[in-house]
C-alpha cells in the first residue's frame, strides 16, 4: 500500500471512531468510564497515524512534482537546442 492509501485509511477509521464514540457517549450514561484510557489511546494513534502518513505521501507528491519538472526543463532544453 502507498502512504497515500494508508493515510485516506486512517483518515477514514479516524472519522468512523469519532461518530461511533460520540454516538456511543450520546446513549451510554456512564460512558466513557473505566474505557476513556483505551479510547484516548485509540484516538492518540490513529491521529499519529493519519499525521505520519499526510507527511509522508507529502513528501511522495513532492518527488514526483520535482521529477516531472526536471524532465520537462530537459524536454524544453532540448528543444532550444534544435
Amino acid at each position: 500500500m502507498s502512504n497515500g492509501d494508508l493515510f485516506y485509511a486512517c483518515g477514514i477509521a479516524l472519522a468512523v471512531s469519532a461518530v461511533l464514540v460520540s454516538f456511543i457517549g450520546l446513549r451510554a450514561r456512564g460512558f466513557p468510564g473505566k474505557a476513556a484510557p483505551l479510547v484516548a489511546i485509540w484516538f492518540v494513534a490513529l491521529v499519529g497515524a493519519s499525521t505520519t502518513f499526510a507527511v509522508l505521501h507529502a513528501k511522495d507528491e513532492q518527488q514526483e512534482k520535482k521529477a516531472e519538472l526536471n524532465k520537462a526543463s530537459e524536454e524544453a532544453e532540448l528543444e532550444e537546442a534544435q
